[in-house]
C-alpha cells in the first residue's frame, strides 16, 4: 500500500498546545500488537529513521515554530539523535580564547519525570496538570526529529519588552534570510522523504505574529509545491487580556490572516472554545458531559485536537487510502467558501446498555457542538465531512430475536454502523452532502489528556443518568468540517469588530509595523466578499 504523506508545520505557542495534544492522542492509540488490526495508516503523518547508533525511530513528519524561552527543559535538537560529544582537540579555536556563557537549566515537571525515568514511582497528587503546566512542553509524550523544533530568537516568549503581537512582525520575519532559509531548507528535507506527498496541515495562531508568519508560510508552500494546504487559524482565550484596544488588535491579526490564507489555502477553518473569538469576554462553548476551563490553554487545546484527531481520520484510513487531502479540500471549497467550520460531539452519548439504533432515534439535542466562532452550525443546506470513531459493530442493534420493537425501525435493515449513521444523516440533515468515515475503535485518553469528563461518564465513554465515579480511558466521538450559508455570520461579526477602528493611527503599534489605510480598508472589503459569497441569493 502506498502512504500519501503529509507534513505537519504548528506556528505559535498555542497552537504548540494543540499540537501537543495531538501527537499525544495518536501515540496513545498506536496499537504494539502484531496480529491485531489497526484501522489508521500513521505512516500518513510519522516518518521512520534511524539514528547514529543504529536505533529505529518513528516520529512525526512535522516542524514547531515557537518564541525564545517556551521550551523550558526540552533540548531544541531533541534527544533521540544525540550528536557523539566532540572531541576538543579539534577545535578549531584557541580554549583560552573561548568565553562560555550558560543558561540555568529548567527542571523537568513531574510527568515528564515519570516518562523518563518509568521505575519513578510519584505519589497520585504530586502530579497537577491543571496547575503544573505552564507551557506544551510540561505534558509532551513523544520525541521529535532533531529537524522539528525551532525557535524564534528575535522575540521572547511573554516578554513585555518586545511582544510579537503584530501580523506584520511575522510577515516581515519570513522575509529575513535568518529564518526563511533555514525553515524553507527543513520542508524540503520532509518532502524529499516522501514518496507521494498529498499536502500540508498546518497550526497556527492566528491572534498575534504568528498570523502573519503562518500566512506568509502558506503562501510558500503553494508557490512551491502546489500541494493540498488545509490550515487551521487557532484563536485562544487570554484571560489576563481584557481592554479594548488588545481586542481590536488581535481582531484586525484575525483578519489579516484570513484574508492571506482565503488567498493561498486550499481550505481552513478558524478554531476556537469560545463563542465570540473577538473578545476575550466572551462565553466557552457549552458541552454536555464536560466541564472544561475557558482559561486552561491545557484544556481548551485537547477538545481542539480531539477534533482534529477524528477530521483527519478521513485521509489516515487505511482502508480508504484513496481518500486524499485533496478530495476533502475540493469537497468542501465550492464556489470560492475557502472557510469551513468545525464542529466536535465529544464523547458521543453512547447510553449505557443501549444500540446506535435506540441512541440515533432518541437524540433530540444537537447533533454537535461549534468549535468555530460565531458560527451556529446548521446540518441543512451544508457541504460536510464527518467522522465517527468508536460505535463498534456489535452496538449497532440486537439480534432478531431479542430485538423487539427496533425491528419497527427502518434502520433496522441495516448491516453496519457507516450505513446506519448515513441513513440518519440523510433524514436529518436535509438536502446536505455528507462523507462520512467510521472508525471502530474508539479514542483512547490516556494521561496526560485532562480529567474533564462529567463524573456520570463510564471508562469506556458510555454516558449513564447518575453518577458513576469511573476514570474514563476511552471515548466514542464525532467531529466534522462544513461550510454553508451559516458562515456569513462568522465573517459579520468579525467585520463589525474591526470596522470600529475609523483610522489605524489610533493604533501606532499597527501602523508602526507597516500597515497602511489602504491595506487596512481593503482587508474590511475582503471581509464583505468572503459573508457575501456564503449568502444564498435566488433570483
Amino acid at each position: 500500500m502506498n502512504t500519501r504523506e503529509i507534513i505537519t508545520i504548528q506556528l505559535g505557542h498555542y497552537a504548540n498546545f494543540v499540537g501537543t495534544h495531538w501527537w499525544n492522542l495518536q501515540e496513545g492509540n498506536f496499537s504494539y500488537d502484531p496480529a491485531a488490526k489497526t484501522e489508521i495508516n500513521h505512516d500518513v503523518l510519522y516518518r521512520e529513521g534511524e539514528n547514529q547508533k543504529g536505533v529505529v525511530t518513528y516520529t512525526p513528519r512535522l516542524l514547531i515554530v515557537d518564541l525564545k524561552g517556551s521550551l523550558g527543559y526540552l533540548n531544541e535538537h531533541g534527544s533521540l539523535y544525540d550528536e557523539p560529544n566532540a572531541d576538543p582537540s579539534m577545535c578549531l579555536w584557541d580554549n583560552d580564547n573561548i568565553e562560555i556563557t550558560s543558561e540555568e537549566s529548567t527542571s523537568k515537571p513531574p510527568f515528564i519525570q515519570t516518562l523518563d525515568e518509568p521505575t519513578l514511582k510519584l505519589p497520585d497528587d504530586s502530579i497537577d496538570f491543571e496547575n503544573q503546566i505552564d507551557s506544551w512542553v510540561d505534558y509532551l509524550v513523544p520525541r521529535f526529529h532533531p529537524r522539528t523544533v525551532n525557535i524564534i530568537k528575535e522575540y521572547e516568549h511573554k516578554s513585555s519588552n518586545r511582544s510579537f503581537d503584530i501580523f506584520n512582525y511575522g510577515k516581515d520575519l519570513w522575509q529575513t534570510d535568518t529564518f526563511t532559509d533555514n525553515f524553507s531548507d527543513k520542508i524540503r528535507q520532509y518532502a524529499e522523504e516522501c514518496d507521494l506527498m498529498q499536502g500540508f496541515q498546518l497550526l497556527m495562531d492566528s491572534t498575534d505574529g504568528f498570523a502573519g508568519l503562518g500566512a506568509s508560510c502558506v503562501e510558500h508552500l503553494r508557490d512551491e509545491y502546489g500541494k493540498s494546504i488545509l490550515a487551521f487559524p487557532l484563536i485562544s482565550n487570554d484571560p489576563n487580556e481584557t481592554s479594548t484596544a488588545a481586542d481590536l488588535i488581535k481582531a484586525v491579526n484575525i483578519a489579516m490572516c484570513w484574508r492571506e490564507l482565503c488567498e493561498h489555502a486550499s481550505l481552513f477553518s478558524p478554531l476556537s472554545c469560545s463563542e465570540d473569538g473577538w473578545s476575550s469576554s466572551s462565553n466557552q462553548r457549552s458541552m454536555d458531559n464536560i466541564n472544561y476551563n475557558l482559561k486552561l490553554k491545557y484544556h481548551t487545546s485537547a477538545l481542539l485536537a480531539t477534533a482534529l484527531d477524528t477530521i483527519s481520520l478521513r485521509y489516515r484510513h487505511k482502508l480508504h487510502c484513496l481518500s486524499a487531502l485533496s478530495d476533502l479540500c475540493a469537497d468542501l471549497n465550492k464556489m470560492g467558501r475557502k472557510a469551513v467550520a468545525t464542529s466536535l460531539n465529544l464523547p458521543f452519548p453512547m447510553t449505557i446498555k443501549s444500540d446506535l439504533i435506540d441512541v440515533l432515534d432518541e437524540m433530540e439535542d444537537p447533533l454537535w457542538t461549534s468549535l468555530t466562532p460565531n458560527c451556529k452550525i446548521s446540518g441543512d443546506e451544508s457541504m460536510q465531512s464527518l467522522a465517527l470513531r468508536g460505535v463498534s459493530e456489535d452496538r449497532l442493534k440486537r439480534p432478531m430475536i431479542e430485538a423487539q420493537k427496533q425491528m419497527n425501525k427502518p434502520a433496522y435493515r441495516c448491516s453496519t454502523v457507516h450505513e446506519m449513521m448515513s441513513m440518519y444523516l440523510a433524514y436529518r440533515c436535509h438536502a446536505s452532502a455528507t462523507y462520512l468515515t467510521t472508525v471502530e475503535a474508539p479514542l483512547k485518553v490516556p494521561k496526560p489528556f485532562p480529567k474533564f469528563f462529567n463524573n456520570n461518564v463510564h471508562e469506556n465513554g458510555d454516558i449513564a443518568k447518575w453518577p458513576v465515579g469511573e476514570d474514563v480511558k476511552s471515548v466514542p466521538v464525532l467531529a466534522g468540517l462544513h461550510s454553508g450559508n451559516y458562515l456569513r455570520d462568522m465573517y459579520d461579526t468579525l467585520h463589525t469588530k474591526v470596522s470600529r477602528i475609523k483610522n489605524i493611527k489610533r493604533f501606532p503599534t499597527l501602523q508602526d509595523s507597516g500597515l497602511e489605510q489602504d491595506d487596512f480598508i481593503e482587508m474590511l472589503d475582503h471581509l464583505l466578499t468572503c459573508k457575501e459569497s456564503y449568502e444564498d441569493i435566488y433570483i
